[in-house]
């Protein structure tokens, strides 16, 4: 007890400029003063394209998010839309829509409107929603509906996503099964602001993270966002066999929209092998797979990528730059970005929906006899926190 007793005067004596120095600091010091903390906050002005310029306010979580889940149906955005006019991209060029000339009568509408008609990509013939043969191993060309979890179209929401995984569980052998996770690096909500009525007014907000990392897949019905991957094709023709090799990064976006090449957005990087005579461009391309492209993409790897957010806004939004990346402007609406980056890749021709259910359950029966496709070596794990072994 006498020892406990002296302990706070021992303290004084051995750090008396740690008791005597406590004082004030002020702002000057406080700048350059630097330490650690779970949030961080930011609060700027990002300046527009159209319209004034927006406070952007971000909380920014200083955390390692590793996620295995599953989730039946995403769905964002049920309200009306006009559908776009001046369809002028795609194939046919008819499927993509810029919205650059609309009715008159569209008034303050004009920003909403859809960039595909019609509204959603509902109701077009059904040779539209097809796989290609050309960059899908599906024995030819495959009807949406018939892959496995099917296909509902839906032109009456903004996003519509079924069966989202994130994750994937592995088959070890001998009954024993791994869960890979799915990885955020510094998770953040920002909020948009316009000021120029004198008060700040909320006009959109988006929850992302500085760094994502692993397997994303979902059935894609419809979507509004920028959506542009990575694409590495074997080209496959029926009796032939392979013939090659393309590369490319595609924008498959839009507003309600199953995605489109359009040589306006297109970029080839290679081609390889037999299939160099028979894509010879863009447009040999877009002639040889003229059918929606999001929906048999389904499996993403994100690969270190900056540019995987959602948001939502009452008018179209330049949001702040993250990590240096700075993303395409995001329509009103409900908006998901993916890639843009080179973070976004997909290999078609192994792009299976990712499995992530353990046998015995009901979507197991679905997607189990998929092929997990990538280099475990270099798939995320968990960290040591969770590891048993």
């Amino acid at each position: 007890m006498k020892i406990i007793k002296k302990l706070p005067a021992l303290i004084v004596m051995i750090c008396p400029s740690v008791w005597a120095g406590m004082q004030p600091m002020d702002e000057s010091e406080m700048s350059l003063t630097y330490g650690q903390a779970i949030f961080e906050v930011t609060d700027q002005v990002v300046s527009q394209p159209e319209g004034a310029d927006l406070s952007m306010l971000r909380l920014t979580i200083g955390a390692r998010i590793e996620i295995n889940a599953n989730v039946e149906e995403l769905s964002l955005g049920r309200y009306w839309r006009p559908e776009g006019t001046n369809c002028t991209g795609g194939a046919g060029g008819d499927k993509v829509c810029y919205n650059n000339v609309l009715p008159v009568s569209y008034n303050d509408n004009i920003n909403w409107a859809c960039t595909a008609k019609p509204c959603g990509s509902v109701g077009l013939a059904d040779e539209n929603y097809k796989s290609s043969a050309l960059t899908h191993d599906t024995d030819g060309e495959k009807s949406f509906f018939d892959f496995p979890g099917g296909y509902q179209p839906d032109g009456g929401v903004d996003i519509k996503l079924r069966d989202v995984t994130m994750g994937q569980v592995r088959d070890k052998g001998n009954g024993q099964y791994e869960l890979l996770p799915f990885i955020q690096e510094n998770p953040y909500f920002e909020f948009a602001f316009d000021e120029t009525s004198g008060a700040r007014k909320l006009v959109g907000f988006r929850i992302g993270s500085e760094e994502s990392f692993g397997y994303q897949g979902n059935i894609i019905d419809v979507i509004s966002g920028f959506i542009r991957p990575n694409i590495t094709a074997n080209v496959q023709v029926p009796v032939l066999g392979g013939l090659g090799t393309i590369k490319l990064e595609a924008f498959l976006g839009g507003v309600r929209t199953i995605g489109w090449l359009d040589t306006k957005t297109l970029d080839l990087y290679s081609v390889d092998g037999i299939a160099s005579a028979l894509i010879t461009g863009p447009d040999a391309l877009l002639n040889q797979s003229p059918h929606a492209q999001l929906f048999p993409v389904q499996s993403n790897y994100l690969e270190h990528s900056k540019a995987f957010f959602f948001s939502v806004g009452t008018r179209s939004i330049q949001w702040s730059s993250v990590q240096g990346f700075s993303p395409d402007v995001t329509s009103p609406g409900f908006w998901i970005n993916m890639g843009g980056d080179g973070g976004l890749i997909a290999k078609t021709q192994e792009g299976d929906h990712p499995n992530n259910y353990f046998p015995g359950h009901p979507k197991n029966a679905i997607y189990g006899g998929n092929t997990n496709y990538g280099n475990i070596a270099n798939l995320p794990s968990w960290s040591q926190t969770y590891n048993n072994n």
